[in-house]
């Protein structure tokens, strides 16, 4: 039987303390105060029982914690300012049809006073190092974010570097192996025909010329900003169009062999 009755008076207990926590007003008027009063009167000091209910603090965790994550059920601000309001209203009333006593249950309010706002201590001091935690997790977070940003933009600098290397090392090599071509037909010049000679030096410097600025077009690729569009440079259309003017006017020269016509024009006058 006193394990029913346990389980009865915190069943009592904890449905008491979610009404309290649902209203400001719930004890606006003195008769609202004494009923909750008798209501607690009843729940510790039961008819017939020599021994006062003791309520149990996992009851008051448990119902705090549910009214905490469930706004519906109420607020433990609320909770705690109801109880302080019946703490300092409640007096002994009402007789014991046993004992021909007042019943006067200040003590075991006192310490349901003083175990809810424990525990509501508790619960936001919980809350706020939870807070304090999920703060520096995200600060952890941006930095590890940003670390990782860092190392991508060092990854692709480092790449970009190698690239920068790699194109200005075929351009001093495209750029000696012109040089060195030229010196090899210059060296063989009188064995030549000065049609092929001027053809091959022509054909030369338009490819070195072009590979030269496709190299260092790339490299202006890679440093662009987003969206800048880069035009090809009219210095360079017109120095093909040179290139490719001369090529076509020493082919056509050699074509009708102008330096032997040349040489017969003048072999006539003189």
């Amino acid at each position: 039987m006193k394990a029913e009755w346990v389980e009865e008076k915190r069943a009592e207990l904890k449905e008491l303390l979610f009404g309290l926590a649902e209203s400001q007003s719930l004890l606006s008027k003195p008769e609202e105060v004494k009923e909750i009063c008798r209501k607690l009167e009843l729940i510790y000091c039961a008819p017939g029982r020599e021994d006062n209910f003791r309520h149990y603090y996992s009851d008051i965790f448990a119902v705090l914690c549910q009214i905490d994550r469930d706004s519906h059920l109420g607020n433990t601000e609320i909770l705690s300012q109801n109880m302080n309001l019946i703490r300092l209203r409640y007096r002994p009333q009402n007789m014991s049809s046993e004992t021909e006593k007042y019943i006067d249950i200040s003590k075991e309010i006192n310490k349901l006073y003083d175990h809810i706002n424990l525990d509501i201590a508790r619960i936001n001091y919980s809350k706020a190092i939870e807070m304090r935690s999920n703060e520096k997790l995200q600060q952890l977070n941006d930095t590890v974010s940003k670390m990782e940003e860092n190392i991508e933009k060092a990854d692709d600098l480092q790449k970009q570097y190698i690239t920068i290397l790699g194109i200005f090392a075929s351009i001093v090599l495209a750029f000696t192996g012109g040089i060195a071509f030229s010196t090899s037909v210059l060296e063989n010049i009188s064995a030549a025909s000065i049609y092929r000679i001027a053809l091959v030096v022509t054909g030369l410097a338009f490819t070195l010329v072009n590979v030269i600025y496709l190299l260092t077009r790339f490299i202006l690729e890679i440093h662009k900003k987003s969206g800048e569009v880069i035009s090809y440079p009219v210095f360079m259309r017109n120095l093909n169009f040179l290139f490719i003017g001369i090529f076509f006017l020493v082919l056509i020269s050699w074509l009708f062999d102008i330096k032997r016509a040349a040489e017969i024009f003048r072999n006539y006058i003189y």
